[in-house]
Protein backbone atom coordinates (compact mmCIF):
# COMPACT_ATOMS: atom_id res chain seq x y z
CA UNK A 1 0.00 0.00 0.00
CA UNK A 2 1.07 3.33 -0.84
CA UNK A 3 0.09 6.62 1.86
CA UNK A 4 0.90 10.46 1.04
CA UNK A 5 1.26 13.19 3.23
CA UNK A 6 1.01 16.42 2.37
CA UNK A 7 1.55 19.43 4.72
CA UNK A 8 0.71 23.20 4.01
CA UNK A 9 3.50 25.37 4.41
CA UNK A 10 1.50 27.96 6.69
CA UNK A 11 -0.98 25.15 8.36
CA UNK A 12 -1.13 26.77 12.31
CA UNK A 13 -3.04 24.09 13.25
CA UNK A 14 -0.70 21.58 12.05
CA UNK A 15 -3.90 19.03 10.70
CA UNK A 16 -3.40 17.04 7.58
CA UNK A 17 -4.81 13.77 5.78
CA UNK A 18 -2.71 11.13 4.71
CA UNK A 19 -4.36 9.99 1.48
CA UNK A 20 -3.86 6.36 -0.44
CA UNK A 21 -2.73 5.53 -3.67
CA UNK A 22 -6.14 5.93 -5.38
CA UNK A 23 -6.65 9.50 -3.49
CA UNK A 24 -9.02 8.67 -0.77
CA UNK A 25 -8.47 9.89 2.61
CA UNK A 26 -7.26 7.08 5.25
CA UNK A 27 -5.77 8.83 8.04
CA UNK A 28 -6.08 12.42 9.70
CA UNK A 29 -3.48 13.57 11.67
CA UNK A 30 -4.29 16.86 14.19
CA UNK A 31 -1.07 17.87 16.38
CA UNK A 32 -1.52 19.78 19.73
CA UNK A 33 -1.37 23.26 18.95
CA UNK A 34 0.33 25.43 21.64
CA UNK A 35 0.60 22.55 23.69
CA UNK A 36 3.45 21.27 25.39
CA UNK A 37 4.36 18.70 25.21
CA UNK A 38 3.70 18.07 21.15
CA UNK A 39 1.34 15.43 20.78
CA UNK A 40 -0.51 14.36 17.55
CA UNK A 41 -3.24 11.89 17.21
CA UNK A 42 -4.06 9.76 14.17
CA UNK A 43 -7.64 8.86 13.23
CA UNK A 44 -8.89 6.51 10.50
CA UNK A 45 -11.65 7.42 8.17
CA UNK A 46 -14.23 6.71 10.53
CA UNK A 47 -12.80 9.09 13.15
CA UNK A 48 -11.46 6.56 15.55
CA UNK A 49 -8.38 7.01 17.42
CA UNK A 50 -5.57 4.82 15.64
CA UNK A 51 -2.11 6.09 17.33
CA UNK A 52 -1.38 8.96 19.09
CA UNK A 53 2.35 10.12 19.31
CA UNK A 54 3.83 12.50 22.54
CA UNK A 55 7.38 14.16 22.53
CA UNK A 56 9.07 13.42 26.28
CA UNK A 57 10.25 16.51 27.68
CA UNK A 58 13.06 17.04 29.83
CA UNK A 59 15.45 14.63 27.72
CA UNK A 60 18.84 15.20 26.16
CA UNK A 61 18.11 13.51 23.08
CA UNK A 62 14.64 13.64 21.92
CA UNK A 63 12.20 10.75 23.07
CA UNK A 64 8.52 9.90 21.36
CA UNK A 65 6.11 7.53 22.77
CA UNK A 66 3.67 5.78 20.23
CA UNK A 67 0.91 4.16 21.26
CA UNK A 68 -1.49 2.45 18.89
CA UNK A 69 -4.49 -0.24 20.20
CA UNK A 70 -2.72 -2.99 18.05
CA UNK A 71 0.79 -2.33 19.46
CA UNK A 72 2.38 -1.87 22.60
CA UNK A 73 4.06 0.54 23.62
CA UNK A 74 6.41 2.31 20.78
CA UNK A 75 9.45 4.69 21.48
CA UNK A 76 11.35 6.55 18.80
CA UNK A 77 14.11 7.53 20.67
CA UNK A 78 17.34 10.22 19.06
CA UNK A 79 20.37 8.41 20.02
CA UNK A 80 24.31 10.25 19.65
CA UNK A 81 26.48 10.14 17.00
CA UNK A 82 29.53 11.74 15.82
CA UNK A 83 28.45 12.91 12.65
CA UNK A 84 24.86 12.32 12.21
CA UNK A 85 22.18 11.90 14.73
CA UNK A 86 20.12 8.44 14.59
CA UNK A 87 17.20 7.11 15.38
CA UNK A 88 16.04 3.81 17.35
CA UNK A 89 12.88 2.11 17.86
CA UNK A 90 12.50 0.56 20.61
CA UNK A 91 9.16 -1.70 22.06
CA UNK A 92 9.94 -3.93 18.70
CA UNK A 93 12.49 -5.09 16.37
CA UNK A 94 12.44 -2.64 13.79
CA UNK A 95 15.47 -0.71 12.23
CA UNK A 96 16.06 2.56 10.41
CA UNK A 97 18.17 2.84 7.38
CA UNK A 98 19.18 5.31 5.22
CA UNK A 99 19.27 9.17 4.93
CA UNK A 100 17.03 10.57 7.76
CA UNK A 101 17.86 13.67 7.20
CA UNK A 102 16.95 13.63 3.27
CA UNK A 103 13.44 12.05 3.74
CA UNK A 104 15.00 8.83 1.71
CA UNK A 105 14.97 6.06 4.43
CA UNK A 106 13.09 2.71 5.43
CA UNK A 107 12.13 0.54 8.19
CA UNK A 108 13.03 -2.80 8.23
CA UNK A 109 12.48 -5.94 10.29
CA UNK A 110 15.47 -7.86 9.56
CA UNK A 111 15.60 -7.97 5.76
CA UNK A 112 11.61 -7.71 5.60
CA UNK A 113 10.66 -4.21 4.57
CA UNK A 114 8.07 -2.46 7.03
CA UNK A 115 8.05 1.38 5.51
CA UNK A 116 10.12 3.27 3.11
CA UNK A 117 9.94 7.15 2.81
CA UNK A 118 10.81 9.47 0.42
CA UNK A 119 10.25 13.22 -0.10
CA UNK A 120 8.86 14.73 -3.27
CA UNK A 121 10.84 17.92 -3.61
CA UNK A 122 9.51 20.93 -5.64
CA UNK A 123 6.07 20.47 -4.37
CA UNK A 124 4.20 23.62 -2.45
CA UNK A 125 4.26 22.20 1.24
CA UNK A 126 5.86 18.77 2.51
CA UNK A 127 4.82 15.98 0.10
CA UNK A 128 5.83 12.48 1.42
CA UNK A 129 5.23 8.97 -0.47
CA UNK A 130 5.39 5.91 1.96
CA UNK A 131 5.38 2.78 0.68
CA UNK A 132 4.15 0.10 3.02
CA UNK A 133 4.22 -3.79 2.06
CA UNK A 134 2.07 -5.18 4.61
CA UNK A 135 -1.39 -2.63 5.47
CA UNK A 136 -0.89 -4.04 9.49
CA UNK A 137 2.11 -2.11 9.36
CA UNK A 138 0.69 1.16 8.16
CA UNK A 139 -0.58 2.93 11.66
CA UNK A 140 2.65 2.76 13.39
CA UNK A 141 5.13 2.97 10.14
CA UNK A 142 2.36 6.65 9.54
CA UNK A 143 3.31 7.07 13.27
CA UNK A 144 7.09 6.83 13.25
CA UNK A 145 7.12 8.98 9.63
CA UNK A 146 5.38 11.78 11.76
CA UNK A 147 7.22 11.79 14.62
CA UNK A 148 10.94 11.73 12.47
CA UNK A 149 9.39 14.33 10.62
CA UNK A 150 8.53 16.22 13.79
CA UNK A 151 12.04 16.39 15.06
CA UNK A 152 13.47 17.26 11.76
CA UNK A 153 11.33 20.17 11.15
CA UNK A 154 12.55 21.31 15.35
CA UNK A 155 16.10 21.28 14.11
CA UNK A 156 15.89 23.28 11.24
CA UNK A 157 14.17 25.64 13.31
CA UNK A 158 16.46 26.24 15.51
CA UNK A 159 19.48 26.25 13.20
Amino acid sequence: MKLYIKQKVFAISERFTVKDETGVDRFFVEGSFMRIPKKFVIRNENGEMVSEIEKQMFRIFSRYDITTPTTDHVELVRRFSFFKSKFEITGKQWELRGDIWDHDYSVVYGERPIMYLKKHWFTWGDSYELTIPDERDAVLALSIAIAIDKEISDDQQSN
